[in-house]
């Protein structure tokens, strides 16, 4: 029994190389849930944060621990899936002027204007006092002893992002370019009959978690998320992976809600060994993301007014957002209203401030579309 009817087959394939507004709702949607997981950071028991709270709350540690298997995997992941569209109608030439537009034009702006806010106020939250805020810089940009920066000293922050982001496309460029060959094809239409099988699928955990014991920077494996946004690259290269999404989306979603579970409460018991429970966690995160893009495909393939505002907006939103959470957060927790009243003055007002800056700063000047990689006006 077919779970897609043979238009809906028709429209996969002759959607391939056309516009997925699904990856685009997804995308932002995805940006948006930043501000509830960085707000939710300030409350959580698992890690430190550059602005904390005295009073933390075990229900928002568990939300980050649930987020944080699928979500920036998720980001990788698409950004893979547009880098495939994007070379399908540019130059490799035209590809990498548009990842240092907008990629790491924005990435040396934030770290030179956004970021170090973020160090000063981790610095006042710890109780030591950074001096005036100028003097303060000197030290940001000399220090590189904790790349967190929960300590004041120098970090990409957020911008890990970015940094990723940017080094990948230019490393899987020639082999991205190759891939997009008619000789890769027939390659490429053998693998996907293969891996767009729920089980070969699922065994991608395998090699996923054997890279996570690859070194960390940061805290940021740059071998794993590599690997993802391969793995997104690769997912639009054949309609079949998206039909499987669509068709298995929910019992995906099942799955990955009882295995995200279950490692949750492994993780926080101790239950289990690492190497099982990275494998759960890989397994959970396909599981989610196949099950989103299923999602995302049967309901947001769409384009409207506010999916057009939300393209333009979401990236710089994302580049400057962190820092505005940081800032309101130091002050907010000080103010001694109860926690989750706390939280959502945090979370609705950073929300408003961003856009706001956005709305009247940053796209609005030439110079600020340009440094934040904003494009240029039609």
């Amino acid at each position: 029994m077919s779970f897609i009817s043979s238009a809906g087959k028709k429209g996969l394939e002759a959607g391939i190389e056309g516009r997925r507004y699904d990856i685009d709702w997804l995308r932002n949607g995805a940006i948006l849930l930043l501000f509830p997981y960085h707000t939710s950071r300030v409350f959580d028991y698992w890690d430190p944060f550059y602005a904390k709270s005295e009073e933390l709350s075990w229900t928002l540690s568990y939300f980050i621990a649930i987020a944080s298997i699928w979500f920036m995997p998720l980001l990788f992941w698409l950004a893979g899936s547009s880098s495939w569209f994007a070379l399908g109608s540019r130059s490799g030439k035209s590809y990498m002027k548009e990842r240092v537009m907008r990629l790491l034009v924005p990435l040396l702006t934030g770290l030179l204007l956004i970021i170090p806010p973020q160090g000063y106020y981790a610095m006042l939250t710890r109780g030591e006092s950074p001096g005036p805020y100028i003097a303060y810089l000197g030290a940001f940009f000399t220090d590189f002893s904790d790349l967190s920066g929960y300590t004041g000293g120098f970090t990409p922050a957020h911008l890990w992002f970015l940094l990723y982001l940017f080094v990948f496309s230019l490393v899987l460029l020639p082999l991205f370019q190759s891939w997009r060959t008619d000789k890769a094809g027939l390659v490429l239409d053998k693998l996907s009959a293969i891996m767009s099988r729920p089980l070969p699928y699922l065994l991608l955990a395998l090699p996923l978690s054997a890279l996570q014991l690859l070194p960390a920077p940061g805290g940021q494996n740059p071998f794993y998320y590599m690997a993802i946004f391969t793995i997104g690259f690769l997912a639009v290269s054949h309609p079949r992976f998206q039909i499987m999404f669509t068709r298995y989306r929910k019992p995906y979603g099942l799955l990955a809600v009882l295995l995200s579970g279950l490692w949750t409460a492994s993780f926080a018991n101790g239950w289990l060994p690492h190497p099982i429970l990275e494998m759960i966690r890989n397994a959970a995160m396909l599981l989610a993301l196949a099950s989103l893009l299923g999602v995302g495909h049967a309901r947001l393939n769409k384009r409207n007014k506010l999916l057009a505002y939300m393209n333009e907006a979401a990236f710089p939103v994302y580049v400057i957002h962190q820092t505005v959470i940081v800032v309101l957060s130091y002050y907010a927790v000080q103010w001694g209203f109860p926690l989750y009243v706390s939280f959502a003055l945090i979370l609705i007002s950073s929300l408003v401030l961003s856009v706001a800056i956005y709305e009247v700063v940053l796209r609005k000047l030439a110079v600020t579309r340009l440094l934040f990689g904003i494009k240029k006006r039609q």
